[in-house]
């Protein structure tokens, strides 16, 4: 995937913007949900199942907030010049595409087993799981990979 990434023309602040765009998709379904949750699903879902409801919102909550200040990050710091760091331009790329599969892989294998929806595999969610629990691991490591300033 990277290796697609890198052909000539790529532009960083170009998938800072797709990654903002889809991050204010996510916002959307946060509050969308929070709103189907309070005023439908509260009495219509079982405990577990309204737990499991609640956890996913509040991960996609979380991670939207996260990505939104790492797609402005990237897009600041990347947008107009080249950086001086490109390792740690490439691991934030990264990390930014890890946090999308990784909060879709979760939350749609968690909505998709509670309503029945298509291409649920159960496995998918654990996985989406440990790949953000990695790609923070990784935004971790970042700062301390590569040239410094």
């Amino acid at each position: 995937m990277l290796g697609l990434l890198a052909l000539k023309g790529f532009k960083m602040a170009n998938f800072a913007k797709i990654s903002l765009s889809l991050t204010a998709c996510y916002g959307d379904a946060v509050i969308g949900m929070l709103a189907a949750v309070s005023h439908y699903f509260s009495a219509h879902l079982d405990g577990k199942a309204l737990s499991s409801l609640i956890s996913s919102l509040a991960l996609l909550a979380f991670q939207t907030l996260a990505l939104l200040a790492l797609s402005a990050y990237v897009e600041a710091k990347y947008g107009q010049h080249q950086p001086t760091n490109p390792a740690a331009k490439w691991l934030l790329l990264i990390v930014l595409c890890c946090w999308h599969l990784g909060t879709w892989l979760f939350t749609y294998t968690v909505w998709a087993g509670l309503f029945a929806l298509p291409l649920h595999f159960s496995g998918l969610a654990p996985l989406g799981g440990q790949l953000l629990l990695l790609s923070w691991v990784v935004l971790a490591l970042t700062p301390w990979i590569g040239k410094t300033q």
